[in-house]
């Protein structure tokens, strides 16, 4: 799909939403896909002009550095300058034509924080207060270090049948518990999991990462504790617990000026967008005619 080329700002901002949402070139964009583009290009160009039109953005110059280093940015997520170039090639676009786009890009962003400088600040009181009225949004869940020795279950190798990964995972668990030392040793030796390179570490984990099974059983587990052999899809595992992390509730001192700094950026974004709506609102309704 291809935006008409007299208009620079739509071919721009197709360029962007297909590399940032769709992975992709613009020409590469087909059926749906290239008509949802085309619709959330044509919204985001409506956006814009609102904004632009708007009183606030009186006296705004976007200076050559912002630009440069906005372009710059777009450079590195390429893995070369060839590549950048082909890029922009490809969305129908120059060099000068990405500059233009960019510069309007900020231009928007700067209205937009001019609009609202100023407007919000989260005192600590009100930071508190939001604090303790939601304690679940700074509850920290337990999570457990866990290293694990697998031996899977593949009937079509007799050493892997059921019975015989039952029997081999019992001996390494007889090795482990008499010295549980050589845990890391013997996950490097016969344990049938990537993680084998590691020692078996898998990490430190929160319920509901691992496979039920091995959740159940982990989180009943003390630390310095080894498992009997537990059967999962894959086939029999030892699990080791190493350190645990218990539940807990982040501190208010820890959370405050990150608590602080998030109310006033939701704060400000919440009162951007009701400006946007106004402006646009203001652009897409008629001038009323006054009879004389």
């Amino acid at each position: 799909m291809s935006p008409s080329t007299d208009n620079p700002h739509a071919v721009y901002a197709l360029f962007k939403l297909a590399w940032s949402h769709y992975d992709c070139a613009p020409n590469d964009l087909e059926g749906d896909k290239a008509t949802e583009a085309a619709a959330r290009v044509a919204h985001q160009l409506n956006i814009e002009s609102a904004i632009l039109y708007a009183d606030e953005n009186q006296g705004i110059v976007v200076p050559e550095s912002q630009v440069e280093s906005a372009v710059k940015e777009i450079q590195s997520r390429f893995e070369n300058y060839a590549a950048f170039l082909q890029a922009v090639e490809q969305g129908g676009l120059t060099q000068e034509l990405l500059r233009e786009g960019l510069r309007r890009e900020l231009q928007v962003e700067a209205v937009l924080d001019r609009v609202s400088v100023g407007q919000f600040e989260v005192s600590e009181e009100d930071a508190e207060l939001f604090y303790y009225l939601h304690p679940e949004r700074f509850a920290v869940t337990e999570k457990r270090q866990v290293r694990h020795i697998l031996i899977t279950v593949n009937d079509e190798f007799k050493e892997n049948s059921e019975a015989e990964a039952l029997k081999r995972i019992g001996e390494i668990r007889n090795r482990v518990t008499a010295k549980p030392s050589r845990f890391e040793e013997q996950a490097q030796k016969h344990s049938e999991c990537p993680t084998a390179f590691h020692g078996g570490l898998v990490g430190t984990v929160e319920r509901g990462k691992l496979f039920p099974e091995l959740d159940a059983v982990l989180f009943e587990m003390q630390a310095g504790e080894i498992s009997e052999p537990v059967r999962s899809e894959l086939g029999f595992h030892l699990l080791l617990c190493g350190d645990i992390e218990p539940p807990r509730q982040v501190p208010l001192a820890e959370i405050l000026p990150k608590l602080r700094q998030s109310l006033e950026e939701r704060q400000r974004s919440q009162f951007q967008r009701q400006w946007i709506a106004e402006q646009l609102n203001r652009l897409n309704t008629p001038a009323k005619v006054v009879n004389a």
